[in-house]
């Protein structure tokens, strides 16, 4: 666990600067492009932390992480949908 915890600051700065690279490739404009590309990556952020959080093992949060990681918007698509923990509700 700790060595999860400290490579966290490299996991996010892999996270923004496959965004960034990312947003040169989908080229909308300067603006729009920043704005989405910001967005998408402060959920993915939001999701890592999340996943950090969570009760997991170890090996299932870095396969979650690095699958937002290589692909930043499917991922974290598929994780929202499949990989959160449900509610007991309906």
């Amino acid at each position: 666990m700790s060595l999860l915890m400290k490579t966290t600051p490299v996991l996010i700065f892999l996270l923004a600067l496959v965004n960034c690279v990312a947003a040169q490739y989908n080229y909308v404009g300067h603006t729009i492009g920043g704005i989405i590309g910001l967005i998408i990556l402060i959920l993915d952020i939001i999701a890592a932390v999340e996943i950090l959080r969570s009760g997991k093992p170890l090996v299932e949060k870095l396969l979650w992480i690095l699958f937002i990681l290589f692909f930043p918007i499917i991922g974290l698509v598929v994780y929202l949908l499949c990989g959160r923990a449900r509610s007991g509700g309906l």
